[in-house]
């Protein structure tokens, strides 16, 4: 049986801390465009077209 491991160095833990505030960015940019169409949704949610209902059970349907 062959042994593996992963080893551990300074580079690529000074790698991971410098993506941490870029997955940072990326979150705060979709909260960002979620706050800006949250009316369109809450709208399509409460009071739905029937075209929009018709694309919908086509989508599930395709699947």
């Amino acid at each position: 049986m062959m042994e593996t491991f992963t080893s551990f160095n300074k580079l690529n833990c000074s790698l991971q801390k410098q993506e941490k505030p870029a997955a940072d960015a990326v979150i705060e940019l979709d909260m960002m465009f979620y706050d800006q169409i949250r009316p369109q949704l809450d709208g399509l949610r409460k009071n739905p077209s029937d075209e929009t209902i018709a694309k919908i059970l086509a989508y599930s349907r395709a699947r």
